[in-house]
């Protein structure tokens, strides 16, 4: 059987499917060029979009970012701010305690490694600056405080520390000291403050007193500086304000002193450790007793009998006394209704002395008519001295505080006048119905015939003015018949009486006095 022979296509036919094939790649390569192309335009779309989407991102940040930077500035900025607050006086923008003790640290440490350097403080005070508040008022006074701390930064150098602890009071640490250093800024600073202020149409004047403490290994805080040049300042002021005082060891003892005499003298009240002696006052013309004062005594427990002298000036100074003089008005009544039953001295009056805060504190001098007003004795028994201190500041007020007591029925004295120099207008424009010369005066009347003819003046005027003259002091009887032959009503003193306790007969005690 012969072979089947496959038959082969013919050359048209191939042809035909060769075209055919040519078209499907020319197709298919189109279509995949329609596609790239449109994969690009898809693409620069995207990429236009992420171009868009990462420009708007990156403003988003940027934004962002700037926020959070003024926001960084503005925390910084308030940080800044409320330590400054901090560490500076709002007033007068000078540092602060807190600042000026962390600076003052930093010194004492620096000095205990390199001992050879010196620094040193000063404290300082303003005079007369409560007063011109108090007058002025608030404002006035801020406006005072802010002209001194200008001064006060024109006195120091750059390198030194000036701050406000508070009210008055202004410190500087003087930093890397040479020899007169500490002299010579302080007597810049005290003719710096000593010269004239323009306040609101108002020309003040002040006066600095200026506590220094020398640095030394000694000191382990700032604290204990700040409490040395502190009480070389008071020093200062004792010794008439306007200077400087260097701190010495003495001064610490004398604190110490200060402060232990405090804790006693409040004790003492309490406990009522007080007593009053009575020193007779006498009629010169007969030598009949009128009436007594009372003085006031302290039975310390170690120091045994103190004088006013020795304890008044804290008392004075701390304000411990009103309660002691509210004791003493309570004493004296009832002492006063003792004798109202004594045919002896049941006419007689008592005075003490008050403290000049009565007259110009309104609440303390409202409290002391309602502690008078609450005793059963006489008002016009009791006398109540002053002397001419309290009429220093707030003379008005104090004016208006002497008729009140005048008015409640009391009787009132000007005591120790002619201690220094003493003021006219006392004598007739001020409710006094005695005027009580001062024991120095009088001690004087022995060889000085003067002064003998201005007791007779004195006596004159009081006829006039309507007050009578009491010598306090007199120690002999010389002395005694000058007074008389001068006119002087009334008069006390060693020669006349001492000083003397009174035992009530109602403790059984037959050791008396007078009652």
């Amino acid at each position: 059987m012969e072979p089947r022979i496959k038959q082969q296509p013919s050359a048209p036919q191939e042809l035909r499917k060769v075209k055919s094939l040519l078209q499907e790649l020319q197709q298919a390569n189109e279509q995949l060029e329609q596609e790239k192309a449109q994969r690009k335009v898809l693409e620069r779309q995207h990429l236009k979009e992420l171009e868009t989407l990462v420009a708007e991102r990156t403003q988003e940040l940027q934004a962002a970012n700037l926020n959070l930077r003024m926001q960084i500035a503005e925390r910084r900025k308030a940080e800044q701010q409320l330590y400054f607050e901090a560490h500076h006086d709002v007033l007068t923008k000078l540092p602060n305690r807190a600042m000026f003790s962390d600076r003052l640290g930093y010194a004492i440490r620096h000095l205990k490694r390199h001992p050879n350097q010196r620094f040193a403080v000063l404290f300082i005070d303003l005079d007369r600056f409560k007063m011109i508040n108090d007058t002025l008022g608030h404002h006035a006074g801020d406006l005072f405080l802010i002209e001194i701390a200008n001064r006060l930064r024109a006195c120091v150098r750059d390198n030194d520390v000036l701050a406000r602890l508070g009210g008055d009071e202004f410190v500087v640490l003087l930093d890397s000291l040479k020899s007169d250093d500490a002299e010579d800024i302080a007597e810049r600073i005290i003719s710096a403050i000593e010269k004239p202020y323009k306040i609101e149409n108002n020309t003040l004047y002040s006066s600095a007193s200026i506590g220094i403490a020398i640095c030394s290994n000694q000191y382990n805080n700032a604290d204990e500086v700040l409490r040395d040049a502190d009480a070389a300042m008071y020093q200062a002021k004792s010794l008439g304000r306007g200077r400087y005082v260097f701190f010495d060891d003495s001064m610490r003892e004398k604190l110490i002193a200060t402060m232990t005499l405090e804790q006693e003298l409040r004790l003492a009240i309490e406990q009522q450790q007080f007593e009053l002696h009575y020193q007779k006052i006498s009629d010169l013309e007969n030598a009949n007793t009128i009436g007594f004062e009372a003085l006031l005594r302290w039975q310390h427990p170690k120091k045994g009998l103190l004088t006013p002298s020795e304890f008044l000036f804290l008392a004075e100074e701390t304000g411990l006394i009103l309660a002691i003089e509210n004791w003493v008005v309570e004493e004296v009544s009832r002492q006063l209704l003792i004798w109202k039953h004594d045919s002896q001295y049941q006419h007689v009056f008592i005075a003490i002395n008050i403290s000049g805060r009565h007259l110009t504190q309104t609440n303390q001098l409202n409290s002391l008519i309602s502690l008078i007003k609450a005793q059963s004795f006489e008002p016009q028994k009791l006398i109540l001295e002053f002397n001419e201190s309290a009429f220093a500041q707030h003379n008005d007020i104090a004016l208006q505080g002497l008729r009140k007591l005048k008015r409640l029925g009391v009787r009132l004295a000007l005591d120790d006048y002619a201690s220094g120099v003493s003021s006219f207008s006392f004598l007739h424009s001020y409710p006094f119905e005695f005027i009580k010369l001062d024991r120095e005066f009088i001690r004087t009347l022995r060889n000085n015939k003067k002064n003998l003819s201005l007791v007779k003046a004195l006596h004159d005027l009081g006829e006039q003015f309507g007050y009578r003259l009491v010598a306090e002091g007199i120690e002999s009887a010389d002395v005694m018949d000058k007074l008389h032959s001068a006119g002087c009503d009334f008069g006390q003193g060693y020669h006349i009486s001492k000083p003397q306790k009174i035992i009530s007969p109602a403790l059984g005690n037959s050791d008396k006095s007078y009652a």
